[in-house]
């Protein structure tokens, strides 16, 4: 069973609805729905807190400290620096996510320092209960003799795409974390909301559970990255449906607010908008709210959405 998602022949009133005035800096500002602000993220998180807005979804990747090239942003801080600013971003967000909220928080690092993506999930366990470790695959490799013989597939088989590793000491990296943080440890999950038909039917009646051909899909996702001939235009984007498997797990509900602290090129937000739910997002680099414009714009037009509705400022 695919994750659910609006389809795209029915059009979604978006509405831009005011969220809160304020007076920053002497000046009165809105904050609105469906917008990405240029703005650093703990600052936005503040401003959310001071006015008691509330998100149900925070799903977000921060940059790794892996000196990626983002352009205007430097990722190579001093560890305790970068884990500092870690610890800020749980304590900014535990102070807007409902609490029945959930944070999913996507992190990878380098061969040369594996507990890297564990200690930054540290920063977050000292405010947040993780409930869920689920573990992001770029790409596989299948032999044929662990090919089930029902399956359409006939010999050895790689999927996804991946940087491969230049050395004799690691092996390439093909696998992220999604650490899925909640306020009590115990949020009820829609599990079949991305869930899975039985490859096996023999299954279906024969253990408790399973009354129907559709299954809990497990905490081992296949999301790798989409083909780019070209440059990336950020270099460390996750495919939109990272963020929409995301928000059907924690299930959705009416009136919904999902918030991406680092929006980078708008992924969340166009899951979002696929998925017919409002969102809120900030992101400090120009050229990628740019980039996340256009897109947006793009995927507006195509599913007869309201273009003045979403805007980035």
């Amino acid at each position: 069973m695919s994750e659910r998602r609006l389809r795209p022949s029915v059009p979604v009133a978006f509405k831009c609805d005011k969220v809160i005035k304020k007076s920053v800096h002497g000046l009165n500002t809105l904050i609105n729905l469906n917008r990405i602000y240029k703005e650093d993220c703990l600052s936005f998180m503040s401003k959310l807190k001071d006015h008691k807005i509330l998100v149900d979804v925070i799903v977000t990747s921060p940059p790794y400290n892996i000196n990626k090239e983002y352009g205007l942003y430097k990722d190579n801080k001093e560890k305790d620096r970068y884990l500092h600013w870690m610890q800020n971003v749980a304590e900014k967000s535990y102070h807007i996510l409902k609490e029945d909220g959930s944070f999913f928080l996507n992190v990878g690092g380098r061969p040369a320092d594996p507990t890297f993506p564990f200690q930054v999930a540290t920063q977050f366990r000292t405010l947040y209960e993780l409930q869920t470790t689920i573990h992001r695959i770029k790409s596989v490799s299948i032999d044929a003799e662990d090919v089930a013989k029902n399956n359409e597939f006939h010999g050895n088989i790689s999927i996804g795409h991946f940087k491969p590793i230049v050395s004799d000491r690691y092996l390439s990296d093909l696998h992220e974390y999604i650490f899925h943080f909640t306020k009590t440890g115990n949020l009820k999950l829609d599990k079949l909301g991305i869930g899975v038909t039985y490859q096996d039917k023999t299954n279906i009646g024969r253990w408790k559970s399973a009354k129907s051909d559709e299954r809990d899909r497990g905490n081992v996702w296949l999301l790798s990255y989409p083909t780019i001939q070209e440059g990336r235009p950020h270099p460390a984007v996750f495919p939109i449906k990272l963020p929409e498997r995301c928000i059907n797990l924690h299930g959705i509900k009416p009136n919904l607010l999902v918030y991406d602290p680092f929006m980078g090129i708008g992924n969340t937000a166009l899951a979002c908008l696929r998925l017919g739910l409002n969102y809120l997002g900030t992101e400090i680099d120009a050229e990628f709210i740019k980039i996340a414009q256009h897109k947006m714009t793009s995927t507006l037009l195509e599913t007869n959405l309201s273009v003045d509705s979403h805007e980035i400022i």
